[in-house]
């Protein structure tokens, strides 16, 4: 069997918005075209969800109830609307702020033909700086930063321009994103673990292409395991991060005391039947 290489993952929007043509600040990022899809994969979004638009659903109302319908409202209909649609709508009010994204900006330089720098007040108090250019780079920001240490800097962004809901700060890949929403998918459809393992190429050096399975193969059975043992743990970590996002927080796979997990676990010996 020959082995394979990582499968291609389709292109993402890096979506943002520009203060100067919509008002709304948001820094560019690839997560937030990923947001919606977690959340339509979240059982306890969905529970609450229908029980919002009085409709049954296979999944049991989660106890933080109203921290998730909170989410569902404020999300709006993200079945209803293409996802570039929901993020100019919706999307980036949620994520943005109603002012100019604060940021380090350089004045000019002072030199013998330009002997001043004027800086005005834009609005956001700020500290301006001297920086000689005969120092080195690393010498310079050295000084700047024991002097920096003497002024107030926030350690958050002030109520008045912090944005209702933040990206968290994960260490998880945009690869892993990815593939864990096609996991999730591919597991809902009863596919065998080793399957979407395989299917993911989750492992390059154990996956293979299936028609060229030789059962005789005496490792076989030892990749098929290491698939699947792969596939299990992105598919948990995927159900975190549906179910985090049910609660506005995304991307997270940290533990949620209130997460519904049980539809992504199987129990042993569980026979599989593929839906199509």
């Amino acid at each position: 069997m020959a082995n394979l290489g990582r499968k291609p993952l389709p292109r993402l929007i890096r979506l943002g918005s520009d203060f100067d043509k919509s008002g709304i600040s948001v820094k560019p990022d690839l997560r937030y075209d990923l947001v919606c899809d977690y959340l339509k994969a979240s059982p306890s979004y969905d529970a609450v969800m229908r029980k919002l638009a009085n409709q049954k659903s296979p999944y049991p109302l989660p106890k933080d109830y109203k921290v998730v319908a909170k989410v569902v409202k404020d999300f709006g209909a993200i079945y209803k609307m293409k996802e570039a649609d929901w993020w100019d709508r919706i999307g980036k009010q949620l994520y943005g702020i109603s002012a100019p994204l604060p940021v380090v900006n350089i004045v000019g330089t002072l030199k013998s033909t330009n002997k001043q720098q004027i800086s005005n007040w834009t609005g956001v108090d700020s500290v301006v700086a001297e920086l000689p250019l005969n120092l080195t780079l690393p010498q310079a920001l050295n000084q700047l930063r024991k002097q920096l240490s003497n002024y107030q800097f926030s350690t958050v962004l002030p109520k008045q321009t912090a944005p209702t809901y933040q990206l968290s700060n994960s260490k998880l890949r945009i690869e892993t994103l990815q593939n864990g929403l096609r996991a999730l998918k591919l597991y809902k459809r009863g596919l065998p673990l080793w399957k979407i393992g395989n299917d993911l190429r989750l492992i390059p050096a154990q996956s293979f292409i299936e028609k060229d399975i030789d059962v005789n193969d005496p490792n076989l059975a030892d990749r098929k395991e290491l698939l699947s043992i792969a596939a299990s743990r992105l598919i948990k970590t995927a159900a975190l991060v549906a179910e985090n996002a049910a609660r506005g927080m995304f991307p997270t796979n940290k533990q949620h005391k209130d997460a519904i997990t049980t539809p992504y676990k199987r129990k042993a010996g569980r026979p599989y039947k593929v839906k199509n």
